[in-house]
């Protein structure tokens, strides 16, 4: 109908991350609410969102504790600048995520634990708007860190094959993401992308804790820009826009050691895998891994609620910026938003569900179940190949029966997406691979239901 939201909508918006004119064959649904891992629409379906909706929303949608926070806040402040400001909650928040992030138990960041940082190998938090803007303070803060700490041609950037980080200039020029950057290319920073990453299937994979075979051609690599490199920004072992694939974390182990020895800062960007995605609550904790110099967090730091990023910042890197005024030395990175009251209240709501809702448990109980379900598939429908999963996460790639990939141009896996739609699931493939990425907090239900759905949506393209 000609007033009908949709019919407005196609009117006036501009979607994300879409070509438009698919639109006008698949018209996008109208959403009226949302609860748990459901989002409700206007013709009263309901569908599983199966991508935590671009994959922030651990906790789910309408967590009562979260808007409880954010509804309490609003009656003191919503926003108040944060340079020369400063509030309760925004330090506990700081004191709180530097435990966590630090690895440190529950009870120094769950809604008990005293006031007070704790030592560790995170000392300082700085806030940003959302996870592109936060990977851009962490290139900035790497690049001004080495030329304040005598290291003035350490100007070269470095990321993984396959990597992707964000939209805006920076993290777009550290991504590898194809047509996502090329319009772009002749205007965004240089940067040296390390192939040959030792790829596994997940903590299954006798090869998971082993980066061995793949590690002297990876430092070959390393070797031919050691003296100029500032920095290596990586996904800690999931790479998500680049296929979600996983890698075996003994490989952040070997760029540790390797990073160490030439002066060069890891920056992990945690935007995707923290905060129990992967298990633990950075991917950075997980066996066989290794901490990197800075961590950018995001998405489920507010569990999706409001936007909100941070920057996770040893001690030793903070004093480099350190000194009188005179110097020029300090950090002069500003977004508007950071530290946003109500983001902060929501986030520090957040980490009080970790601890209370033991969600790392969960994800280590409910985890293997969605891996196991898609494996399962597997074994019975040829066009699925190398099913992989860590955490709360799985995928796999739609291929011809014989193993081969499928034209791109039959845009299979978008097919898949429209008739998951139709039978109760929002997927949103990553073209012709098919991934998992729910609500931490899924019911076993709703993963069942959701495996069901994929089954059948599956069938329904290549079968049917």
């Amino acid at each position: 109908m000609a007033d009908s939201v949709v019919s407005r909508d196609l009117d006036v918006l501009w979607h994300p991350c879409s070509q438009m004119r698919d639109y006008q064959a698949f018209p996008p649904v109208e959403a009226v609410a949302a609860r748990g891992s459901r989002l409700i629409l206007a013709d009263g379906r309901e569908l599983i969102d199966a991508i935590a909706s671009w994959w922030c929303k651990s906790l789910g949608h309408g967590h009562p504790h979260l808007r409880a926070a954010l509804m309490a806040q609003a009656t003191a402040f919503e926003h108040v600048i944060l340079a020369n400001t400063t509030n309760q909650p925004v330090v506990r928040l700081c004191e709180r995520l530097l435990a966590a992030a630090n690895g440190l138990d529950v009870q120094y960041w769950g809604p008990q634990a005293a006031p007070g940082r704790r030592a560790g190998h995170f000392s300082k938090v700085f806030f940003a708007d959302n996870g592109s803007t936060g990977v851009e303070v962490a290139l900035k803060m790497a690049l001004q860190f080495q030329q304040q700490s005598g290291q003035p041609a350490r100007t070269r950037l470095v990321s993984l094959a396959n990597g992707y980080h964000g939209e805006t200039a920076g993290a777009l020029g550290v991504s590898d993401c194809g047509m996502y950057k090329e319009p772009f290319a002749s205007w965004l920073p240089a940067c040296t992308y390390i192939t040959g990453l030792p790829y596994r299937f997940g903590p299954d994979d006798p090869l998971w804790l082993d980066a061995s075979a793949e590690w002297p051609a990876i430092e070959h690599q390393l070797a031919s820009v050691a003296s100029t490199v500032a920095a290596l920004i990586y996904e800690p072992v999931l790479q998500g826009a680049g296929g979600m694939r996983l890698y075996s974390p003994d490989l952040l182990r070997r760029l540790r050691v390797w990073a160490d020895v030439h002066g060069v800062l890891l920056i992990a960007d945690e935007i995707a895998a923290g905060f129990a995605r992967l298990g633990p609550m950075l991917a950075s904790h997980l066996p066989g891994a290794a901490m990197p110099d800075l961590a950018v967090v995001s998405k489920g730091l507010t569990g999706g609620m409001l936007p909100m990023s941070a920057v996770l910042v040893p001690e030793r890197i903070y004093a480099a910026f350190d000194g009188d005024w005179a110097e020029r030395k300090a950090f002069l990175h500003s977004n508007t938003y950071a530290g946003n009251a109500l983001a902060v209240a929501v986030a520090n709501a957040t980490l009080d569900v970790y601890a209370d809702e033991a969600i790392i448990g969960q994800v280590a109980r409910r985890g293997p179940r969605l891996r196991a379900g898609l494996a399962a598939l597997a074994t019975t429908r040829p066009g699925l190949r190398e099913v992989r999963g860590c955490g709360m996460m799985a995928a796999v790639d739609l291929r011809r029966p014989n193993g081969s990939a499928i034209d791109p141009t039959q845009r299979t896996g978008w097919k898949v997406f429209q008739a998951a739609m139709a039978r109760g699931a929002l997927l949103r493939p990553l073209g012709d691979t098919l991934y998992l990425f729910p609500p931490l907090t899924i019911a076993d239900t709703d993963i069942d239901q959701l495996l069901t759905i994929v089954t059948d949506s599956i069938d329904a393209v290549i079968r049917g």
